[in-house]
């Protein structure tokens, strides 16, 4: 049984990356919505949706200072940290 080799410990990484910024992505924009839906009602919620990158920074600002809820922040900001990591790791496992 070979040991795989740092360059696939890179790929890895980074398939991890991605993975991570989809999940915490989506999962984060399902809450934003959720949120802007209590907030604004269904247009609040159309127009979140065509605005969608405005959607992903602001609504978890708001989330923090209207109701100290702090888990739409950790999963739009945290994942995309966690996913810029992974990210760097692979890329110089790879030697890229």
């Amino acid at each position: 049984m070979r040991k795989p080799s740092l360059r696939e410990w890179g790929a890895a990484s980074r398939v991890a990356a991605v993975g991570v910024l989809l999940v915490g992505g989506l999962w984060g924009f399902l809450l934003s919505l959720g949120i802007i839906s209590e907030a604004a009602g269904l247009w609040g919620v159309v127009i979140a949706v065509v605005l969608a990158p405005i959607t992903i920074a602001a609504t978890p600002l708001y989330a923090v200072l209207a109701w100290g809820e702090w888990i739409p922040m950790v999963l739009n900001y945290g994942g995309g940290v966690a996913s810029a990591l992974l990210l760097y790791l692979g890329a110089a496992l790879g030697g890229e």
